[in-house]
């Protein structure tokens, strides 16, 4: 690069696919679904809302992908992982606060959800590429196929979600 300055900003608005439903089973407007078949849980972790946190749930994830079967989309589950829990970890507005990291397969899925005590929800916005940061949400929206937040008595879960199973031998994933 030249010195140029580039900005990419998500689209506001995404007209959903007829194939993306929330994970609750509720189509977009309140159409039923098909239920969705209920997710098991593969790994937990709770985690101070430090810095140092981010490399031992990296780790974590590591080593859950690896005991799932799953190391085939490790590099990409440790990126997701990283991004959503120093995310958490920079808006974390409780002194002394945790976050808890959990790891499901949800069908062909695996959901990676990072659970902590704000309410505020993570928000898109410009992503200037020259920054060094704030442009975590951006990958996560780009490498997950379905992301999202939902609130919960104690705070928040920030999610997303990769194909996991079965591994696709064609493409690599």
């Amino acid at each position: 690069m030249s010195g140029e300055h580039h900005t990419i900003e998500l689209p506001s608005t995404l007209a959903p696919s007829p194939h993306d439903t929330p994970h609750n089973g509720t189509a977009p407007h309140g159409l039923s679904t098909l239920e969705e078949p209920a997710a098991t849980l593969l790994g937990e972790l709770t985690l101070p809302a430090e810095r140092a946190s981010v490399p031992r749930a990296r780790r974590f994830s590591r080593s859950v992908g690896t005991a799932s079967g799953i190391g085939h989309i490790a590099d990409d589950t440790e990126v997701l992982v990283s991004e959503l829990v120093t995310n958490a970890v920079r808006h974390a507005t409780i002194p002394g606060s945790v976050l808890c990291l959990k790891m499901l397969r949800a069908g062909t899925r695996l959901r990676i959800e990072v659970h902590d005590q704000s309410a505020a929800v993570p928000r898109q916005r410009p992503v200037d590429l020259m920054e060094e940061t704030g442009r975590g949400w951006f990958l996560v929206a780009v490498m997950a196929e379905r992301h999202g937040t939902d609130h919960t008595p104690s705070g928040k879960a920030v999610w997303c979600e990769v194909r996991a199973w079965p591994r696709d031998e064609h493409s690599g994933h």
